[in-house]
């Protein structure tokens, strides 16, 4: 039986706080009335699982609480269970749930609930399980789907392919099927919380690697924003498979994020680092995805040489949040994009990127004149 884990720190995005104030290495809860901690959002395959909220020692525990495990985005209730200061400081400043999970279950979160008067400092989470014999069918093209668009290109892109993974993804059971194909599964495992891609995100582009990229000119999948290198892992896993001659090529400061602009970018230089390239890169070639290269440096720097090098590109997914890293990234892949070629934009969506909102509306939708084939659960666009 395989088994399954997970540890998450304070530090990390994928923990997440309401009343909460994130301070040395710590989410401190210092008696309010609310949720002191919600996510980590990940798929969890059909298993049994523990939660386990690690506490700091060295900081005050009292009050009552509540754990709960939730999927589907909150929408499904796994386990509950009440905890105070006197029961975690006896179980060694940790509090823990049991949970199972009939099927595999997209969006998995652990919340931690305060009526009031709870205070702690919250250090990790951990989940760990042992995973359900059995295995799940590998999703055909024939699972997206039908729609009543026509099959055809339309000012550059196909609407029909849109539409179906589009619709797929929010209206009907494609996602749940998605999660459990073992391709798909395999990919998500080695990403692991590496990745902070959004879960139906993930599931639009392992559809387009699968169905859609076999159809186009040979080209490599580039990455502009791989932070701690997840979606990167991600997309050269399902390459390794379904594309053998393509490369991956991931393209990161790693150690933060460059000068933004303050009259439109929410984030801030030095955002998003932190990351151990040195351990990164050793995961890779432990994990032999010898199709997967992490290029460090300022796009500036880096991106038009090495793409000078590496030739043709059909996969663009471009994840770094702010403005002057967009328009970068667009621009100089650009003349390598092969026709028909996928344009990914994962945040004009999110709330704290409207720089690249307006990147991407002035770039490719006034000055290139291009239309979105996608704009569910993120923005797809296709290479004229």
């Amino acid at each position: 039986m395989r088994s399954i884990a997970y540890r998450f720190t304070a530090d990390e995005p994928h923990m997440r706080t309401g009343i909460g104030i994130r301070r040395d290495k710590a989410i401190r809860v210092s008696g309010g009335e609310g949720v002191a901690h919600y996510g980590p959002y990940v798929p969890l395959p059909a298993g049994t699982y523990r939660a386990t909220f690690r506490f700091r020692r060295d900081a005050p525990c009292r009050g009552n609480a509540v754990i709960d495990v939730c999927a589907d985005s909150g929408s499904r209730r796994l386990a509950e269970r009440p905890v105070d200061g006197e029961g975690i400081a006896a179980d060694g400043m940790a509090a823990s749930i049991e949970f199972s999970c009939p099927d595999t279950m997209a969006n998995v979160e652990v919340r931690l609930a305060s009526p009031g008067g709870f205070t702690a400092e919250i250090e990790a989470l951990e989940i760990s399980g042992e995973l359900a014999d059995g295995s799940a069918p590998r999703v055909q093209a024939a699972d997206l789907p039908s729609v009543p668009i026509e099959n055809t290109v339309s000012r550059g892109r196909n609407l029909y392919d849109g539409y179906r993974r589009g619709v797929g993804l929010q209206f009907t059971d494609l996602a749940q099927k998605i999660v459990r194909d073992p391709d798909y599964r395999e990919a998500r495992e080695l990403a692991g919380t590496r990745t902070i891609v959004g879960e139906l995100n993930l599931c639009n582009m392992f559809m387009i690697i699968k169905f859609y990229l076999p159809r186009l000119a040979p080209g490599h999948i580039v990455e502009f924003g791989s932070y701690m290198g997840g979606g990167a892992i991600f997309m050269a896993a399902l390459a390794r498979k379904f594309l053998p001659e393509c490369r991956v090529f991931g393209f990161d400061t790693f150690a933060g994020m460059p000068q933004t602009d303050s009259r439109v970018d929410h984030h801030q230089a030095g955002s998003f680092s932190g990351v151990d390239l040195a351990e990164l890169r050793h995961f890779v070639e432990e994990s032999g995805l010898r199709n997967l290269e992490f290029v460090q440096g300022d796009f500036a720097e880096t991106a038009a040489p090495t793409l000078r090098l590496i030739g043709a590109v059909s996969f663009c997914h471009i994840d770094c949040d702010i403005r002057s890293a967009i328009e970068l990234a667009y621009d100089t892949t650009k003349p390598h994009m092969v026709a028909g070629g996928y344009w990914i934009f994962d945040d004009p969506m999110v709330a704290d990127c409207l720089g690249a909102a307006e990147a991407m509306e002035d770039l490719l939708i006034r000055r290139d004149r291009l239309n979105s084939e996608q704009v569910y659960p993120h923005y797809v666009f296709r290479q004229p």
